[in-house]
């Protein structure tokens, strides 16, 4: 069983108010919330993308669940703090459990980056 959680992270980030207030919209009216990577290189921005995906729990030889995990990154040329710490509480919303950080910066651009990773088991249907 694959199980798409995309659709439902993306909204719930793109759609939070205390993010769209923080993040600002680009030149189509979206927050700047974007799957994979940014069409554009202005700051702050949320990257985010599906690490990993596969059923964890069978019976009779069929999935029952799958283990989920996705990557998150804030990217900002000042502190991510507070930006990170709404992006966790809408994931965590949905249900996700934060399994680590890591906070980077990115020398040759002058960028603050802030990766979260989060897990999530999700019964099938």
């Amino acid at each position: 069983m694959l199980i798409d959680l995309e659709p439902v992270v993306v909204s719930a980030l793109r759609n939070d108010p205390e993010l769209i207030g923080l993040l600002g919209r680009d030149a189509k009216g979206n927050t700047k919330v974007y799957p994979l990577a940014a069409p554009d290189i202005s700051l702050p921005k949320v990257t985010f993308f599906e690490l990993t995906n596969f059923d964890n729990k069978f019976a009779s030889d069929k999935a029952l669940s799958s283990a989920i995990h996705f990557q998150v990154d804030v990217w900002h040329n000042s502190n991510t703090t507070k930006i990170s710490s709404v992006v966790n509480h809408v994931m965590e919303s949905l249900g996700f459990v934060r399994s680590g950080t890591n906070s980077l910066y990115e020398a040759d651009t002058k960028i603050y980056h802030k990766v979260l990773r989060y897990k999530k088991t999700q019964i099938g249907s």
